[in-house]
């Protein structure tokens, strides 16, 4: 399976911030010793203290809806989130690495005038402008809410999620950044090997 342009998205947006990333294929899940399947995680990304945090990213819309605009939609599935949880557990093996260190990317793409985050901030991929929260997974948690038993799904408030997720740039890289258009590479990477 492809990556979803809000992963390919916030990929070129880590590297263009400069942090580490370790991007993941989703196309299997992962499958357990008692046989149970789990739901696989974007990225592994280190931030600017040496952390390396296990992200799943979400793709929203800002805002979302034709009749009834919504901004900050923020809904995941309860396997989004055991999912990132038991990730913890297996990476962990033992040590203190991966603990409480598992997040949320929500990848807004901004297709209205109002914007998340300063137009200067916001980061341009493929003619699309994009903006992206973080929100640990145990924080999430904390404030989100079921919105649907039979999809089960989760959402936190708006204005508790709007306290609790942290732009990218200070959350990976500790700083606010100006970003600018990604650029496709103008010839192939080629690797030799010794």
């Amino acid at each position: 399976m492809w990556k979803n342009r809000y992963e390919v998205a916030f990929e070129r947006y880590l590297r263009l911030i400069r942090r580490p990333c370790l991007s993941n294929r989703q196309e299997r899940r992962f499958l357990l010793p008692n046989g149970s399947t789990l739901k696989n995680f974007d990225n592994i990304v280190q931030s600017v203290d040496g952390s390396a945090w296990i992200v799943d990213v979400k793709g929203r819309l800002f805002p979302s809806g034709v009749r009834s605009r919504r901004y900050w939609k923020n809904w995941t599935t309860q396997d989004d989130v055991l999912g990132l949880l038991r990730w913890e557990e297996i990476l962990n093996a033992g040590g203190r690495q991966y603990r409480d260190h598992s997040a949320f990317v929500f990848a807004y793409r901004v297709v209205g005038s109002k914007l998340p985050l300063p137009e200067n901030r916001l980061f341009r991929c493929y003619g699309e402008r994009y903006a992206f929260f973080v929100v640990p997974v145990k924080t999430y948690l904390t404030e989100a809410r079921l919105i649907s038993p039979r999809w089960n799904t989760y959402e936190a408030p708006t204005a508790r999620f709007r306290e609790i997720a942290r732009p990218a740039d200070e959350f990976f890289a500790g700083a606010k950044m100006i970003v600018s258009e990604a650029r496709p590479a103008t010839r192939p990477v080629r690797l030799a090997f010794s």
